[in-house]
């Protein structure tokens, strides 16, 4: 598809969620019934900001009213109006009603004052930065590193609140970002080593281990495609998506974007959850969540989360267990200065197969003995093993100079110990049923240390505001592994015959790693009238040594890479903020080409041209996005130089994602999203393969021009809640992915596939009151159980899509 084709679709798209949306600025946000409000500390003015978002009710203010004061949060079951006076206490401000349902912020030393300043403000000033209304749906820091609404971040960024999973069947990160635009998710299939995301066509790894584009509270969460990764989804209360480059403020990258979770945090108000879970796959597990003051004047916060589950998978032979513990502490020793302390240990011992491919032939090409079944399990159930322990530990610091100087720092580190054991597929014989098998052992440890300092400077040249972000980060990545292999009895897929005897492995890699990286990055945010401007530039120097045992020797490299982010984005007082913006990543590269020359960084690189529309008083928020993406100067064959690679190598992606988060009327509430995307190689030396389905060979060809494989053209979804005063909830959707190829020649094809997901809650308290607090749940993934395949990767690696999987949660909340 053109480039200037996507514009024309996205311009219509835009009109016609803009048609629909713009008459919910009349809908009635006036709740004035009792509701749980949980507002965690921080900025005042965000606090308000988020108070208007969760109760559906529009606040009005001018955030100079609140600039520099903070909240200690709030937690419990108020009326609007009793939350907004709780956090107002000692802010010298006052709530007064607007006659409409909504509240304007005024000082309480102007009482008389008929027409508050807030309602006709005064000509924009730098406080436009800020967060200034509850309809400023979120507030993140992932786009800037500075507390930005999404509103003003001229950049696609997707946003999964814990309280949305709650919804769904979530049982990992995975499953979080299914209704989110650009992301394609559980792509490899039942995995549960790691978490395989692409966003935006780059990524879809993480089968075993940590996917490359995965931040933990904004640091990156390094791995070695076994030892890390696939943290539990119960450390966490949110799941941000950042889509395209993101180098300048994050480092080494993907060109596609990133995926971070943020931790959940100690509260001021005491609260907490007991949650029983028990699910298809005899799933069955015990969460537990509880937070609050440990001092009268809530200086000292702690907040303590934990899960354990036992559960078989798909396949046979697959039990898993985990046990999950997160304690943190929060310090407040003055107004001025925040300390949070962020721990985690994990511990898994998983049967079954993290490597469970299945051949082409069988599966998306007809086999003449049927489909190969999608619960056959290819390894030995005397040999399987996946033990891995996890342990981090790290702190967030922020201390505030004035109001126009903070300083941040961030802090992890991380601690992985894997010992595990498989049996795999390695080809499909000629008779078509019978499959040669491997056996692969490996025992891994790693330490990541990784941190982030940065300085924000606030500051007015004129009538135009500055917010000028300074910062150094650091990462250390070490890790050793001990690799054995040997050949395993064939296994007949058709009829598998279990409890076979394996030999002995031999080992074939004993190395140690040692990756290291700084980055000094600085960026700008400028603010006049309506106007945002952003830029950015980031100086990284990258270091790797390997160490080998098993042949001896040692290789020392070292990358260098400036890369550059500018952006334009205008806020209208319709609601609509259009904007441009392009940016960079980078990935070291280490080696030489034939000539001895080391090579460059990989490069990626993005135009982006997008609009966001949100509604004045409503809670609706839309996005639309039209880009073009470039992976490039990745290694290709040398055509010249057997063996030796060239840095020529380029991939092209051009997109189309649309999402909306609409509030209907009557209790209704719908997310929806779509992705066109059309991947193309346009540069490359290499040859690839694949099958014929028409005669069953594996044929060659050039890559250049070919489509990646594993990426569909479209990927839709619908998510549609509704919810009645008597505490019913019901909710159900939509996912659809277009066909994809199948291996990197585009001889094969994967289907396409539409699955159903449902969601029925009761909250018990609304029937009974002496059961407050007490809900009842039904979820479901996969609800009609079809049997798809999620992705292929060559000529004998598809995966099987999860199944139907249906979890009854009862939870207490307090």
């Amino acid at each position: 598809m053109k480039f200037r084709e996507m514009c024309g679709a996205a311009a219509v798209a835009m009109v016609v969620m803009g048609l629909g949306a713009a008459p919910m600025q009349a809908q009635a946000q006036t709740p004035q019934m009792t509701q749980n409000i949980d507002i965690p500390a921080g900025p005042l003015g965000n606090a308000i900001a988020q108070l208007g978002r969760k109760v559906g009710v529009m606040i009005a203010f001018d955030p100079a009213l609140l600039r520099g004061q903070s909240t200690a949060g709030l937690r419990g079951a108020y009326t609007p109006a009793q939350a907004l006076e709780r956090l107002l206490q000692g802010s010298g401000a006052e709530a007064r009603p607007d006659g409409h349902g909504g509240f304007t912020l005024v000082r309480r030393a102007a009482r008389a004052t008929r027409k508050p300043a807030s309602v006709h403000p005064a000509p924009r000033t730098p406080e436009k930065m800020e967060p200034a209304q509850s309809d400023d749906i979120v507030v993140t820091a992932i786009g800037t590193k500075t507390n930005t609404p999404l509103r003003e971040t001229p950049q696609s960024i997707s946003v999964v609140s814990m309280e949305q999973a709650r919804e769904r069947s979530i049982l990992s990160v995975g499953d979080a970002v299914t209704y989110s635009a650009g992301v394609f998710a559980n792509t490899k299939g039942v995995t549960y080593g790691g978490d395989a995301l692409a966003i935006r066509g780059f990524g879809n790894d993480g089968t075993t281990g940590t996917a490359t584009n995965s931040y933990i509270d904004g640091l990156r969460l390094s791995g070695t495609g076994y030892a890390s990764g696939a943290l539990d989804p119960y450390l966490y209360e949110q799941v941000e998506v950042v889509k395209g480059p993101t180098s300048v403020l994050f480092g080494q990258s993907t060109p596609g974007g990133l995926i971070n979770m943020v931790s959940k945090r100690p509260q001021s108000k005491a609260g907490g959850e007991i949650l029983l879970r028990y699910g298809t796959f005899d799933r069955k597990q015990v969460a537990g969540d509880i937070t609050g003051p440990l001092t009268q004047d809530d200086r000292l916060l702690y907040r303590l989360s934990g899960t354990y589950f036992d559960t078989n998978g798909m396949t046979a032979f697959s039990n898993r267990k985990r046990v999950m513990v997160a304690p943190s502490l929060t310090w407040k020793p003055g107004e001025r200065t925040t300390l949070t302390l962020l721990t985690h240990y994990q511990k898994d011992n998983f049967k079954g197969s993290t490597l469970n491919w299945l051949p082409t032939i069988g599966t998306i090409i007809a086999n003449p003995y049927g489909n190969i079944a999608a619960n056959l399990f290819t390894g030995d159930p005397n040999y399987q093993g996946w033990r891995r322990e996890v342990a981090s530990a790290g702190y967030q610091l922020e201390h505030r100079f004035s109001d126009a100087i903070t300083f941040n720092q961030n802090f992890r580190y991380t601690n992985n110990r894997l010992n595990n054991q498989n049996i795999y597929i390695a080809a499909l014989a000629a008779d078509l049923r019978t499959a040669t098998r491997q056996a692969f052992g490996l025992n891994e440890k790693s330490d990541d240390f990784t941190i982030d300092n940065r300085a924000t400077l606030k500051f007015d040249t004129g009538a135009v505001a500055h917010q000028v972000l300074v910062g150094l980060d650091a990462q250390s990545f070490q890790y050793s592994t001990v690799r054995e292999f040997v050949t395993a009895p064939t296994l007949d897929l058709f009829a598998p015959v279990y409890y076979q005897t394996i030999p002995a492995r031999a080992p074939f890699r004993n190395q140690k790693y040692n990756n290291r990286q700084i980055g000094l990055y600085a960026q700008d945010q400028i603010a006049y009238e309506g106007w945002r401007l952003l830029v950015g530039l980031r100086q990284d120097w990258t270091r790797y040594r390997l160490t080998s045992y098993l042949p001896t020797g040692a290789t020392d490299n070292s990358n260098a890479a400036l890369t550059k982010r500018a952006a334009l984005l205008h806020n209208f007082d319709n609601g609509l903020a259009p904007y441009f913006s392009y940016a960079e990543s980078f990935t070291p590269q280490y080696g030489s080409d034939y000539s001895g020359k080391s090579f460059d960084p990989e490069m990626g690189r993005q135009y982006e041209i997008g609009i966001k529309f949100q509604p004045r008083g409503s809670q609706s928020f839309v996005t639309a996005a039209i880009f073009d993406l470039r992976r490039k100067n990745y290694l290709t064959a040398d055509r010249d130089h057997s063996l030796y690679f060239v840095q020529i190598g380029e991939v092209r992606m051009r997109g189309l994602e649309l999402e909306g988060h609409v509030k209907l009327p009557a209790g209704f509430n719908a997310i929806g999203a779509y992705t066109l995307l059309d991947s193309r190689v346009t540069n490359s030396n290499d040859t690839v393969s694949g099958i014929d389905p028409a005669d069953l060979t594996v044929k060659t060809r050039a890559q250049q021009g070919l489509r990646l494989m594993a990426v569909p053209m479209h990927n839709a979804s619908l998510w549609l809640k509704y919810a009645n005063p008597m505490g019913v909830t019901l909710a159900g959707g939509l996912r659809y992915t277009s066909e994809t190829f199948g291996d990197a020649a585009n001889y094969s094809r994967v289907p396409a596939f539409t699955l159903v997901d449902a969601s029925l809650r009761f909250d018990l308290g609304a029937w009974r009151p002496g059961l407050k607090g007490l809900e009842l749940s039904a979820k479901a993934s996969n609800l009609f159980d079809k049997r798809y395949i999620a992705s292929c990767v060559g000529t004998n690696r598809c995966y099987y899509g999860e199944g139907r999987h249906v979890i009854v949660d009862l939870a207490w909340r307090w």
